[in-house]
C-alpha cells in the first residue's frame, strides 16, 4: 500500500484534473473509485520553506496511505495565489481544499465568503489553547470563528556580526542600540544600514511602536500609526540616517542593508528567522553571524510584531465530513512533525516542539523563539488591515527616503488610506 501512495503521489504531481486519473465526478475531494480522498493544498512557500513542506507532504501521503488521504500541495507565488483564490474558489476541478496564508490576510480574504469556519477542530484534534504561541493560536480567530489554525510564528530579530560586536555589547535597549551604532560606526564600517525603500524597515518600525504601547488603530479602527509614539519611533529611525551622527549611509535600496552586512560593512541586520537558512547558521556553528531578540521586545511587559502562517480551509471545497477531517488530519500532521519546518526557518506555533532536544539544538532559532512567546500580530481581525500595513510601510519609506519629514510621512500614509478605506465601502 505503501509503494501504491508513493506511485500516485508522482503521478499526481503537476496534473491539473485530478477528475481524469480518478474519476471524480465534481473534483471536489470526494472518495474516489481508489478510495482516496485528494486534498488539494495551496502555498505561497517557494523557497527552502518550499521544499520541506514538500517534504512534510510526501511523508504524510506514505504515512497516510492505509488511512487512504492523499495531499497534493502546489506552491504559488503569494500575490498570484490571492488572485486566484478570487477567481477560481468556485471551480472545484481546480480550486484548493486548504489554503497556506498570512494570518494579517484572512480578515481581508473573509470578506469574500471563500472561508469555511474551521467548526469542531479543537475537539477532533484534541488540543487547547495552552498548547500553541498565543499571538499564532488567536490569529486565525474572527469574532469568536475560527477560519485560521495556526502553522508558525515569525518575528523580526537582530542579526550581528560577532567580528564587529561581541554578545556583551548587544543592546538590550533601543537607546542603547543607538549608542552601540554610533560608537561602531568608524572606518567604513556602519552600525546599521537602514534601507530606506519600502522594507523589512516597516517591521522594525511596528516592533519599536507595539513594544512602546503603540498600535495601528484604536477601538474604532480609526489608524494610529500616525500617533505621536509612532511619529517619535519614525524619527528615531530617520536620525539613524540623516540625525547629527548618522550610523547608516543615506538611500540604502531594498535588499542594499543585506549587501553591506555579508560584506563586513556594517554591525546589525534585521529580519525574519528563513534568512538563517540564506546565511547558513544551522549547518555552521562557527558562523560569524549571531542572531538576538530585537531591543525591547522580550521579557516581562514587552512585545514585538510579528506574523504567523496559518492553515484556512475552502468553503466551496471542503463540503462533507469526510474531506473536513481528512484536512484536519494533515493539518494536526505538519503541527506534529514542525521540526523539520524549524529548520527550514521558522518558529513552530505547537509549543511542545520546542522543548524537544532537536529543537533546542537549532541554536539561531532562540531569539526568534524567545520573540515569539511575547509577540503580537496587530489589530489583524480588521478587514483592511493588510492594506493599512501596506500603506504605512510607503509612508515609512517616505520618511527614510528623505521625501517627507516622518510626521508628514505618516500623516500623509494615514489620510492616504483613510480616502481608501472612503472608496472600498462606496
Amino acid at each position: 500500500m505503501k509503494k501504491l501512495a508513493k506511485v500516485l503521489g508522482l503521478m499526481l504531481t503537476g496534473v491539473l484534473s485530478l477528475t481524469c486519473l480518478f474519476g471524480c465526478q465534481d473534483g471536489s475531494g470526494e472518495e474516489n473509485p481508489n478510495g482516496f480522498t485528494v486534498i488539494r493544498f495551496w502555498n505561497g512557500f517557494t523557497g527552502t520553506d518550499g521544499e520541506t513542506m514538500d517534504k512534510i507532504v510526501e511523508r504524510f501521503n506514505t504515512e497516510y496511505a492505509e488511512e487512504k488521504i492523499m495531499v497534493v500541495a502546489d506552491k504559488i507565488p503569494w500575490d498570484t495565489l490571492f488572485t486566484k483564490l478570487t477567481t477560481t474558489s468556485s471551480n472545484l476541478k481546480s480550486a484548493p481544499h486548504i489554503v497556506a496564508m498570512s494570518a494579517s490576510r484572512i480578515a481581508g480574504m473573509n470578506e469574500r465568503n471563500i472561508f469555511l469556519p474551521m467548526d469542531g477542530i479543537e475537539e477532533f484534534l484534541d488540543v487547547t489553547a495552552e498548547e500553541y504561541i498565543p499571538a499564532a493560536w488567536n490569529g486565525g480567530v474572527l469574532d469568536g470563528v475560527r477560519y485560521g489554525f495556526p502553522i508558525d510564528v515569525h518575528p523580526t530579530a537582530m542579526y550581528y556580526n560577532k567580528d564587529l560586536i561581541s554578545e556583551d555589547e548587544l543592546p538590550e535597549t533601543w537607546e542603547e542600540f543607538y549608542q552601540v551604532c554610533k560608537d561602531k560606526t568608524k572606518d567604513g564600517v556602519y552600525g546599521y544600514a537602514v534601507p530606506s525603500m519600502y522594507s523589512i524597515t516597516k517591521d522594525v518600525f511596528l516592533n519599536m511602536l507595539y513594544s512602546a504601547g503603540g498600535s495601528m488603530f484604536d477601538e474604532n479602527y480609526n489608524p494610529t500609526f500616525n500617533s505621536a509614539t509612532a511619529v517619535e519611533k519614525l524619527q528615531y529611525l530617520s536620525d539613524l540616517i540623516y540625525g547629527s551622527s548618522p550610523v547608516s549611509p543615506e538611500n540604502v535600496g531594498s535588499g542594499g542593508d543585506f549587501t553591506l552586512f555579508t560584506q563586513g560593512k556594517s554591525v546589525f541586520y534585521f529580519d525574519g528567522p528563513w534568512v538563517i537558512n540564506t546565511f547558513g547558521l544551522l549547518d555552521n556553528p562557527d558562523s560569524n553571524i549571531g542572531v538576538a531578540p530585537c531591543p525591547e521586545s522580550v521579557g516581562e511587559g514587552q512585545t514585538n510584531f510579528a506574523g504567523s502562517h496559518q492553515f484556512t480551509l475552502m468553503k466551496n471545497t471542503v463540503t462533507t465530513d469526510t474531506i473536513k477531517e481528512a484536512c484536519y488530519t494533515f493539518m494536526r500532521y505538519v503541527n506534529e512533525n514542525s521540526i523539520e519546518w524549524a529548520k527550514a526557518g521558522q518558529v513552530p506555533a505547537l509549543k511542545s516542539i520546542h522543548e524537544t532536544e532537536e529543537y533546542k539544538a537549532l541554536e539561531p532559532l532562540a531569539a526568534f523563539t524567545e520573540m515569539a512567546y511575547t509577540a503580537t500580530l496587530g489589530e489583524i481581525e480588521y478587514k483592511y488591515w493588510y492594506e493599512a500595513y501596506n500603506g504605512m510601510g510607503v509612508g515609512v519609506s517616505n520618511a527614510l527616503s528623505g521625501i517627507y519629514a516622518p510626521q508628514k510621512a505618516l500623516d500623509t500614509a494615514a489620510a492616504d488610506f483613510k480616502a481608501w478605506v472612503t472608496d472600498a465601502e462606496l
